[in-house]
């Protein structure tokens, strides 16, 4: 039996969420949605901000049957945070493979080596088998988000949006 009259997503994330990634870029760049909306920014010196607002399921998959979600489980609480083990990682991971279609100068492995990082700083005991599931099968799941959801976004260099004045 199918979930009714319930989100699409299972976090949102309340308010910016910055990293400090090893991910280099040559220029600042931000990421929009399909409706415009700026989810991703990621600078030349590889921090990388979710903005306030950003919605996903946590680590995949995961469905909703009897009101239930079921699926891969997200870790226990990590206490210096108060979330999940794998929260950040799988927000963080999520972002990324929302925008790989955007010309983004980002990998899959890279976003894939992200979620691991993530969850190792979180003292995830499953890091290793999660970061591998991920890099097997991540793209087939990116794939079938990517359509589901009709994922549609952008990448823009900042340089374009405030050239200098010459």
């Amino acid at each position: 039996m199918k979930c009714t009259k319930t989100v699409k997503w299972l976090y949102r994330n309340e308010e910016n969420f910055s990293w400090q990634s090893n991910l280099k870029v040559n220029q600042d760049y931000v990421f929009r949605d399909k409706k415009g909306k700026i989810r991703l920014i990621i600078g030349d010196d590889g921090k990388l901000t979710i903005t306030q607002g950003y919605t996903w399921n946590g680590c995949s998959p995961k469905i909703c049957i009897l009101d239930l979600f079921i699926g891969t489980p997200d870790g226990a609480v990590y206490a210096p945070t108060g979330k999940p083990k794998t929260y950040y990682a799988s927000m963080v991971h999520d972002a990324l493979y929302q925008f790989l279609d955007a010309e983004v100068p980002i990998t899959r492995a890279q976003a894939d080596k992200c979620f691991l990082q993530l969850m190792e700083d979180s003292e995830f005991i499953l890091s290793g088998m999660y970061w591998f599931a991920v890099h097997a099968f991540g793209h087939l799941f990116w794939k079938g988000k990517r359509k589901a959801r009709q994922w549609r976004g952008e990448a823009i260099s900042v340089k374009s949006l405030y050239p200098s004045n010459r």
